[in-house]
């Protein structure tokens, strides 16, 4: 009905009036777009356009006239409650997963198993065809695939048996001894690594002396006895000639002494030892006094008494550098000296200082430490000593200073990496050997390889055949993939059928409303094809499909909770949540959208398949906050009001607006629970009398709006 055939006036008329009517016809237009959207949407998006149009030029003929008249003063309490923001939007009920399955091999129908609304399991058997033919070109397929391996194996064979039984023997054998030969190569190689890392461990420690190479030796020699001499003066004639026992001398060394004086008696012979000789160098330690000089070799003459005797030791604490040598020294009471000769040659060109022992008649134990020698190198020393009677040299003895480790450790890692290398010739030949043996085997056996591979994709192809056949008898049984209910079936026994495709079209999380997949239905595989038998719905899982435009989608989110109505169900009321969110668009005459799918819960059993649905998704929710109806508040720019009604007084005040919800605004701060605040009014003078109320004009266009949100400006 017209507003002005209504009695709707301009009368008390105020600006936020006029906003929330605009508001509310722009927004029941869009909502009879969405519900449209699904149909021919050339023609209903005329129609709703007109409506619009209409209502906006009722709104406009309403409020051309500026004047205003008394009425009556609509009031609302601020009151505690939940705010709520919706989307709303139309779609369609659809089953969560559908199956529209085919024969996938052609037949004659033989038996049909189901009936519309007969409820079904996974794998439940939907009906038949005849199977003569696929079991025919099955078992023809089977004899064919028999023949070809058989054929197959008789090329593969060659030889004769004893033949590849030696073969096959020494192959065994030539295995046999590669593994030997890689084992003992493993063996080496461990010992070579070994060498290594010991010449790395001596390398990082500065390559000290190696303990089994540094040698020292004491000389041995026989202790003599000899008979006092007696000379002339002046000639020092030698007395009688020293005898001497074969053996090993407690001094290691002897002296022969020549005497100086007049007269001259000299004792050789007891520690002294007149001429025994040092097995270690081979040299005779002899005495000479200061007047006399004996040849050696030649018989002793008489020596004075207190030249010093001497006995070279041995050499300890040899080193790759150094040694210490040792000896004996007897000064026979005069005060004597001695010294260390040592050479790698017979000239003893090096010596160690002198050193005195003074002047005692017994035997000294004295000691000398020398450096700077070579390593690996033999040296012989001996011990010399003076005094003023004459001079005692010791017999020579030979030690051989130590290598470094890091040239042990090398000549080691050499003489392993030889072994290595031994090692592996030893393995080439043996895989040589293996390979040969090898080749002689597959030289020897009688294998057409033409042959063979002619026969290996014969094989195949019978293989693939089979398989092929195996389907096809198996789709002459159709099944379903699903469990559900039967809600279609085509054809009756004695048809004939036609080889189709089967597909499965679910609205899930996992894809868009529409998405379908290929399945196989029964055991046959998809293949191109329109002829369905029969379609399984899955009803016990609902959900509606509903599209929401770009502006609005970025507020629904999985999860969240949705209301739903359906049209032809009265009184139902039915919830659900968001299960999935589309993330690509749908445009359709310019209108881009997004496909939300809301699942149903619990539907009832009246729900079917298809039925249109009405679903306003709760996008935000607070509960136990300060709420008015949303058409008391007045919004310009940044700034929000609302009219409170203070006795007869109206007071415009500022609040803070929070959550918008479809029919009620928060108010954080600016208001009291109990205050009242002012409605918008709308004045109708039919018969000279007002009335008020924010669903006046819902006749004309299709509801009220007193569920609007009032946005002033």
């Amino acid at each position: 009905m017209p507003l002005r055939a209504a009695g709707v006036t301009p009368s008390n008329i105020t600006t936020p009036t006029k906003t929330f009517l605009r508001i509310a016809c722009e927004r029941r237009a869009m909502r009879l777009l969405r519900q449209l959207r699904r149909r021919t949407v050339a023609f209903y998006s005329v129609l709703v356009l007109a409506v619009a149009a209409v209502a906006t030029l009722g709104v406009t003929s309403v409020f051309r006239t500026a004047s205003t008249s008394s009425g009556a003063v609509r009031t609302a309490a601020v009151q505690l409650g939940t705010v709520q923001s919706v989307e709303t939007s139309t779609g369609n009920v659809a089953s969560a997963s559908t199956a529209s399955l085919s024969f996938p091999t052609s037949g004659t129908l033989t038996a049909i198993d189901v009936s519309v609304g007969d409820h079904v399991r996974t794998g439940q058997i939907l009906g038949k065809i005849d199977p003569s033919a696929a079991s025919a070109a099955l078992l023809s397929a089977q004899a064919a695939l028999a023949s070809a391996e058989e054929a197959l194996a008789t090329a593969r064979q060659g030889g004769a048996t004893a033949t590849a039984d030696a073969n096959q023997s020494a192959l065994v054998g030539d295995q046999s001894t590669l593994a030997t030969a890689e084992q003992q190569l493993g063996s080496d190689e461990s010992t070579l690594a070994s060498a290594r890392a010991q010449l790395a461990a001596d390398q990082a420690i500065g390559c000290p002396t190696s303990a089994a190479t540094a040698t020292g030796s004491s000389g041995t020699g026989s202790s003599g006895t000899g008979s006092t001499g007696t000379g002339s003066a002046g000639t020092g004639s030698t007395g009688s000639t020293s005898s001497a026992s074969s053996g090993s001398g407690a001094a290691g060394s002897s002296s022969t002494s020549t005497g100086a004086g007049p007269t001259g008696t000299a004792t050789a012979g007891g520690t002294a030892g007149s001429s025994s000789t040092s097995t270690g160098s081979g040299s005779t330690a002899t005495a000479t006094g200061k007047s006399v000089r004996v040849q050696l070799g030649a018989s002793p003459r008489a020596v004075a008494t207190n030249t010093p005797a001497v006995t070279t030791g041995a050499a300890s604490g040899v080193a790759m550098s150094s040694a210490t040598l040792s000896g004996t020294v007897d000064a026979s009471g005069e005060d004597t000296t001695y010294v260390f000769q040592y050479s790698t040659t017979s000239t003893f060109a090096s010596s160690t200082p002198a050193v005195s022992v003074g002047a005692g008649t017994t035997a000294t134990s004295v000691t000398a430490t020398i450096r700077d020698l070579r390593p690996d190198t033999t040296y012989g020393f001996r011990i010399v000593a003076s005094n003023a009677s004459g001079t005692a040299t010791g017999a020579v003895v030979s030690f051989t200073t130590g290598q470094s480790s890091c040239t042990v450790d090398a000549q080691a890692v050499a003489a392993d990496s030889e072994t290595v290398q031994r090692q592996q010739v030893a393995v080439q030949q043996a895989t040589l050997a293996l390979h040969g043996q090898q080749a002689t085997i597959a030289t020897e056996t009688q294998s057409n390889s033409v042959t063979v591979a002619q026969d290996e994709s014969t094989v195949a192809s019978d293989r693939a055949t089979v398989a092929n056949d195996e389907s096809a008898l198996a789709g002459t049984t159709l099944r379903s993939p699903i469990s559900g209910t039967v809600t279609e079936v085509s054809g009756s026994v004695g048809d004939a059928v036609s080889a189709g495709t089967s597909t499965l079209t679910t609205t899930p999380a996992a894809s868009a409303s529409s998405a379908s997949s290929s399945s196989s239905a029964g055991a046959g595989s998809a293949n191109t094809g329109s002829s369905t038998f029969a379609t399984v719905s899955d009803l016990t899982a609902l959900d509606v499909v509903v599209g929401f435009p770009e502006a609005d989608v970025g507020k629904v989110a999985v999860g969240q909770t949705a209301t739903i109505t359906l049209p032809a169900l009265t009184g139902v009321d039915l919830t659900g949540k968001v299960t999935y969110v589309s993330p690509t668009s749908t445009v359709s005459s310019n209108v881009v959208t997004y496909d939300v799918t809301i699942g149903i819960t619990s539907p009832p059993t009246g729900v079917r398949d298809g039925m249109t649905a009405d679903v306003d998704v709760i996008t935000a929710s607070k509960t136990g906050v300060l709420e008015v109806p949303s058409s008391a508040v007045t919004t310009l720019g940044t700034r929000s009001t609302v009219t409170l009604l203070e006795g007869t007084k109206q007071v415009v005040t500022d609040v803070v607006a929070g959550l918008v919800g479809s029919s009620t605004t928060e108010i954080v701060s600016g208001v009291r629970s109990g205050q009242l605040v002012v409605l918008p009014t709308v004045a109708i003078s039919a018969s000279s009398s007002s009335g008020s109320g924010t669903g006046g004009l819902g006749s004309g266009l299709g509801g009220g709006f007193g569920g609007f949100v009032g946005r002033g400006g």
